[in-house]
């Protein structure tokens, strides 16, 4: 549970730890601009820290800190709060998804957003709902997705790529992706998020940076392969063709599948809720003996 320490208004400047992952890069020009509004006497609201023992970390307020810094200020007002290490990241993201961020951002933010909400609310990964309802367990969170999707008006597919794209990008990807000058769309971004294979993904990624669109990079690396495309194994290769027919069928055809293979289904998709529950299960158990079982 986050907790604000109200004893602690300001805090020693060189006292503030700042973390090397941090999301998201200090700008030099939003750096100069808020040296010149502190300069003039006025500053815009404190700066917001993790208190961990006798460490302090910095949570939001990047730009500001580093404005007072170079100004030679020894002190700043900060927010002290008392959380564990998933809220404060929580936290970070939340401070920055309102902030102009551009469409790699938002996928970033998003991506880290999801994984360290999992950890606090394992209940709400997906496919583990059913299962969890079924052993008593089930918790009242919506998904992530839907709650995303409801704030920023887009479908919550939509957001689901975003993520993807988010929590499959590395570190080297991310800063290359938010150091480019132009603009990168949100379609792609999209595209990114539904690209499984890794080293394809980095190929789209180098494409992005050099200007270059997800569908260029994907249709030079299927010229480059040739007749070298791997041979998939049957149950690949049904899982694709079912995969792309059910994607082309109308709903009502979709219905009338469902309808017609309604038994099958269900106990399918009971054996992979229960399978996701399994996986999820030590997790989950781990989070309800932290919180004392009050679930």
């Amino acid at each position: 549970m986050v907790e604000r320490m109200p004893s602690i208004t300001e805090l020693p400047i060189a006292e503030i730890v700042v973390p090397k992952d941090r999301l998201r890069p200090v700008g030099e020009a939003k750096v100069a601009a808020l040296m010149q509004v502190i300069g003039e006497g006025v500053f815009l609201g404190a700066i917001t820290v993790r208190r961990a023992g006798k460490v302090n970390t910095l949570i939001d307020g990047a730009h500001r800190l580093e404005a007072m810094s170079r100004l030679g200020r020894e002190t700043i007002r900060a927010d002290v709060l008392d959380c564990n290490a998933a809220e404060a990241r929580m936290l970070e993201v939340t401070g920055n998804l309102t902030a102009g961020m551009t469409p790699v951002q938002d996928a970033i933010f998003l991506g880290v957003y999801q994984t360290e909400y999992e950890k606090l609310h394992p209940e709400t990964k997906g496919g583990v709902a059913g299962a969890l309802a079924r052993h008593g367990l089930q918790a009242k969170n919506s998904s992530f997705a839907q709650m995303i999707a409801e704030a920023r008006q887009v479908t919550p597919r939509q957001v689901q790529n975003i993520i993807a794209a988010g929590r499959a990008l590395t570190r080297e990807e991310r800063d290359a992706l938010q150091a480019v000058s132009h603009r990168i769309a949100i379609s792609e971004i999209e595209k990114l998020g539904k690209i499984g294979d890794q080293p394809l993904r980095a190929r789209a990624v180098e494409a992005l940076v050099e200007g270059q669109k997800v569908a260029t990079a994907l249709r030079a690396a299927k010229v480059e392969a040739g007749d070298k495309a791997p041979v998939l194994d049957p149950v690949e290769a049904a899982f694709i063709a079912l995969s792309k027919a059910w994607a082309r069928a109308p709903k009502e055809a979709k219905r009338r599948f469902v309808a017609a293979h309604f038994e099958e289904l269900g106990l399918l998709g009971a054996d992979e809720e229960e399978a996701r529950f399994e996986a999820a299960k030590p997790e989950l158990l781990a989070d309800i003996a932290r919180n004392g079982g009050d679930k």
